[in-house]
């Protein structure tokens, strides 16, 4: 019955949150009320959005302990360092009502939020472990960041990279976003491939919301280079859509449910076999689509590439270890459980007792 209630409760908070940013998106690109409120709504929301965020990760704090507690922690604090950004965008929006700067103290607090996450995703008890099991962890959240990589550098970091002017400040910072997102989805990706239990549905919807805020990063980011991003541009709705997100994660986040995946001797399933292999798929499909366009892949992507091939195929290695050695683990097991058994039985047979009290009868 709590169980039920609980999936109640889930699926009544992503309910909300898809209204939420239904509704905001809907503001935003319908232009409601006309410019000047929508960019109240906007910026308004925005900061709101990102304070529930933060409130949640703390509560979520209160109900864990050890490393999982120091992970909320430091998840509380970068939603902490997002709110404030979101709020200097405001106040230069709203009350100066100028365009914001970039850089800008705005950038302060979104930069900040960057490291701050990586630590909570370090410190998480799904990155630690050792052997075979995690070396193939490690090789499927590289796999996956570099497949992200090449998807950004094709489409927003590789035109940036050619055309920012890296000596300032700006060219710096509007190529910074992706970079850390990029960073952040390669540590998501090894705790939950490190976890089980109930509170892995929590770090799914970490994952997501983290996707959705990298992707919108990498939009702004393009936006700001060729002068086109304004406050009150719909792809805002990407970034409430992430905060609501991390509030999600940390709301469904249950204490105690969080165990290692000590599967240290489980056989990897299904999902774990092909979902890292989806973003390859879908990287070379770009690939592809580029050669096929005529546009030539430039040196570093043709790197990231061949990278990324040699990261496929270390991981397919490290899967065919992982596999033999749970095989020997399964033999072994059985062989133990016989041994036993047997061990069992010859005592059962060697004790002068025994087979009266098997036949019902008392030794007189």
């Amino acid at each position: 019955m709590e169980h039920t209630l609980s999936g109640r409760r889930f699926l009544g908070a992503v309910g909300v949150v898809v209204l939420v940013t239904g509704l905001f998106g809907a503001w935003i690109g319908l232009d409601i009320g006309g410019a000047r409120v929508t960019l109240w709504v906007d910026d308004g929301l925005t900061p709101l959005a990102a304070l529930i965020a933060c409130v949640l990760c703390f509560r979520a704090r209160a109900r864990h302990c050890g490393r999982m507690r120091l992970f909320w922690s430091l998840l509380a604090c970068a939603a902490a360092s997002w709110t404030f950004a979101e709020v200097v965008w405001g106040y230069y929006a709203l009350v100066l009502n100028v365009e914001v700067p970039v850089p800008s103290w705005a950038d302060v607090g979104y930069l900040s939020a960057i490291p701050l996450t990586v630590a909570a995703l370090v410190v998480h008890p799904g990155t630690s472990g050792s052997g075979t099991r995690k070396a193939r962890w490690v090789s499927d959240g590289l796999v996956v960041a570099t497949a992200l990589l090449f998807i950004s550098w094709e489409l927003v970091l590789g035109p940036l990279w050619r055309s920012a002017d890296l000596s300032t400040w700006t060219g710096v910072v509007a190529l910074a976003y992706p970079f850390g997102d990029v960073v952040i989805v390669f540590f998501i990706v090894l705790a939950i491939r490190g976890m089980s239990g109930a509170d892995r549905l929590s770090l799914w919807c970490l994952l997501a919301a983290l996707l959705v805020m990298a992707l919108s990063d990498s939009i702004f980011s393009y936006l700001t280079e060729v002068a086109k991003y304004t406050s009150g541009d719909l792809i805002d709705t990407g970034w409430v859509a992430a905060y609501l997100g991390i509030a999600l994660a940390a709301f469904s986040s249950q204490s105690g449910s969080v165990v290692m995946a000590r599967a240290e001797q489980s056989r990897p399933s299904l999902v774990a076999l092909i979902s890292p292999l989806l973003p390859v798929l879908l990287a070379l499909s770009v690939a592809a689509v580029e050669i096929r366009l005529g546009h030539h892949l430039d040196r570093a992507a043709w790197l990231m590439v061949f990278g990324l091939i040699a990261l496929v195929l270390v991981r397919q290695g490290l899967m065919v270890l992982e596999l033999l050695a749970h095989s020997r683990d399964t033999q072994a097991g059985l062989m133990q459980r016989l041994t036993n058994a047997a061990l069992g039985g010859a005592q059962a047979g060697e004790d002068p007792g025994s087979g009266y009290q098997a036949g019902g009868y008392e030794p007189l």
